[in-house]
């Protein structure tokens, strides 16, 4: 596995992360056992990762 492709699995994984962080805080969000932000920052920290997925992507070609 070469670098770049490594680095394209390593932001999915943190996409992933971000994801089930948002999920599960949303959920205790409701019930009263999480402060907010952590709602607002997973959510967040997502929407940043998607876009630097999608720069990383278009930037960094893999070789065919």
């Amino acid at each position: 596995m070469s670098l770049k492709a490594f680095h394209r699995f390593f932001i999915a994984l943190s996409l992933g992360l971000f994801a089930f962080m948002a999920y599960w805080a949303s959920g205790r969000n409701a019930s009263g056992l999480v402060t907010p932000w952590l709602v607002w920052a997973s959510a967040a920290g997502l929407a940043a990762s998607v876009g630097y997925l999608y720069w990383h992507v278009r930037s960094v070609r893999l070789p065919s």
